[in-house]
């Protein structure tokens, strides 16, 4: 092994990434797309950020001419290091029984590629089979791809290169996996159709052969050393593709089952089907649980359609650390962010929470909550006071959730003491005041975003001009009307008793948010994490929930910050969906922080359960 080898693994992960986006910045050079990037210093780019701006290069890097090794390698490690902090699963924990007896246990939900202990994945490919080349695009190709990292795209290139012709739809291809868990990908091009159209016979008989030829690609593979082959097909041809959900269902269950049928020695072990939404988690559950093909060796088995089926975590190293850093924690801080009221379904980027809830304000262009901050080209006084008043009662009527009686279960239980010995605190940018509604008193919890329960002069006329909202949610509630949503055009809205300015919520939002009456708990909780730090032998801990980089300076560089300069008294678990679960590389290489991107229930779950 070269000498330049050995030097090249002795550079950070980090440092390997931004040596592979230096490259790609110097080879894309002319490209507008990454302008903002080519002059930046990469050490000050948020790590999230810069490996964001790696798969947005790959994605749009064509397969020729091929990477130096040296860069392949670093993209590697980069590759290596996300995937490694994602939440994952075992195809075993999915699927305990033999394909020909399918049942409603085996489909999951999920990022097809977190799925561990399978052979091969199957991705539906377009006729190029070279992968999505647009950046973002949120098709199945363009996931594994981005996990799989470049030498998938020219593994393909070879391919389609031989056989000189776009790929037929039906067929399938089989690559290595480079970087992803599976071993192997096997491609296929499915039927493509426009959205709402019925499938013809022939587009029917396409797709499946789809599920017929990665059946028959997936026999050819070597039986792995442990005896199970798994085989995790995604919904072919489905979303963006336009095959109806339900009828791709039936063929993909029916067809399974009748290959099956016809290969009894099969290799195959596990056949696993991954969805993305909900509504197709719910159509393959009751298209297993009413179908189960006898082999004339064993009973059909059904299951009872809609039975829910628990699939515990893959324990990684990344869940490990964090689970032993917050056992060992003395102090702990929650930090929580927008991720974990979405996660207990308070989710402010939904269209279908939006759709269901504030029906009546559609009209004015408003696809999710989100959309409203900031808005002023409201048409009346009382159709800005009908929107406030929906939303806050939203909010109180939010139901318990099982997320935070859980999490306040087990903060009560090793982190609360006696009156005024409490050693947690939390602090969240989250109005919804679910946190204290669910147990945690209000003194261990600042708000310093702002709180719903509360109305505020908007011109801050003065520091006290600060409302409570149930008042004024009493009074405008009866005259709401049920279909519009909205109050009479002479409903007279209140005013501040002050200075006669209109009242908005006391969100932040603006410049005219009034944060005085949050300034005290935030007092608090610096109190809280200097006392802590007081003695060099305590632990402390950050628990960060569902922090993304919408607001980042309020909790997340924050936190960032205290880690780095506790010379590591203090440490940063750091739990959510994409961004709000990656830990910066020089943290985790310390071993002062660990992320673990992920639903987070089921990861709190695995930590702290």
């Amino acid at each position: 092994m070269s000498s330049e080898h050995h030097a090249r693994e002795r550079l950070t992960a980090r440092a390997q990434m931004h040596r592979a986006l230096r490259f790609l910045l110097d080879e894309e050079h002319t490209s507008k797309q990454y302008s903002r990037f080519a002059t930046c210093d990469l050490n000050t780019l948020d790590d999230w950020y810069a490996m964001t701006a790696l798969k947005t290069m790959l994605c749009a890097r064509p397969a020729r001419p091929l990477l130096p090794l040296d860069i392949k390698e670093a993209i590697d490690t980069a590759l290596a290091y996300d995937l490694a902090s994602r939440a994952q699963v075992s195809a075993l924990d999915i699927n305990p029984i033999l394909p020909r007896l399918l049942t409603d246990r085996d489909v999951w939900k999920g990022d097809i590629t977190n799925i561990r202990d399978c052979t091969a994945i199957v991705n539906a490919a377009n006729s190029q089979m070279l992968g999505c080349f647009i950046p973002g695009h949120k098709c199945i190709d363009n996931a594994i791809h981005a996990s799989a990292g470049p030498g998938l795209r020219e593994a393909c290139y070879a391919l389609m290169e031989e056989q000189g012709c776009l790929e037929a739809e039906g067929q399938a291809k089989v690559t290595p996996g480079y970087n992803l868990n599976s071993k192997y990908v096997i491609h296929t091009v499915g039927p493509q159709m426009s959205r709402g159209s019925v499938p013809r016979v022939e587009q029917a008989r396409m797709l499946a052969d789809c599920y017929r030829s990665c059946l028959q690609a997936a026999e050819e593979l070597p039986v792995p050393e442990s005896g199970r082959k798994v085989l995790v097909f995604c919904s072919i041809s489905t979303g963006i593709f336009g095959f109806p959900s339900a009828e791709a269902c039936s063929i993909a269950v029916r067809t399974v089952l009748e290959w099956f049928s016809h290969h009894c020695d099969s290799t195959i072990t596990d056949v696993v089907f991954d969805v993305f939404s909900e509504s197709d988690l719910d159509l393959y559950r009751h298209s297993l649980s009413e179908l189960s093909y006898d082999d004339g060796k064993s009973p059909g088995v059904v299951f009872p359609a809609g039975e829910q089926h628990i699939v515990k975590l893959y324990d990684s190293p990344n869940i490990q650390a964090a689970r032993t850093i917050t056992r060992e924690a003395d102090y702990l801080i929650i930090s929580a962010g927008a991720g974990l009221s979405a996660s207990a379904g308070l989710d402010y980027t939904s269209a279908d929470l939006f759709s269901k809830h504030l029906p009546g304000f559609k009209k004015y262009g408003f696809r999710c909550l989100y959309d409203v901050f900031g808005f002023q080209s409201w048409p009346s006084e009382q159709a800005r006071w009908s929107y406030f008043m929906n939303h806050l009662i939203i909010v109180r009527d939010w139901q318990q959730q099982e997320l935070y009686s859980n999490l306040w279960r087990t903060i009560s239980t090793r982190f609360a003491g006696d009156a005024g010995d409490d050693r947690y605190f939390v602090r969240t940018s989250n109005a919804d005041g679910l946190f204290v509604r669910h147990g945690l008193p209000a003194s261990r919890v600042s708000t310093p975003q702002g709180h719903y329960a509360q109305l505020q002069c908007i011109r801050k006329c003065r520091k006290n001009a600060v409302f409570d909202a149930a008042p004024y949610i009493a009074a405008a509630e009866p005259h709401l009307d049920p279909i519009t949503q909205h109050l009479p055009a002479d409903f007279p809205v209140p005013v501040c008793p002050y200075c006669n300015s209109d009242l908005v919520l006391c969100v932040r939002g603006g410049s005219y948010f009034n944060d005085h009456p949050f300034r005290q708990k935030e007092r608090e909780y610096r109190e809280f994490y200097e006392r802590a730090l007081e003695s060099s032998a305590n632990k402390v801990v950050i628990l960060e929930i569902g922090v993304g980089m919408s607001t980042p300076s309020v909790l997340r560089w924050h936190n960032e910050d205290l880690v780095e300069e506790s010379e590591g008294q203090i440490k940063l678990v750091r739990v959510g969906r994409d961004a709000a679960g990656f830990c910066p590389f020089e943290l985790t290489e310390m071993g002062v922080g660990v992320g673990v991107q992920g639903d987070i229930s089921d990861i709190l779950a695995a930590i702290m359960g």
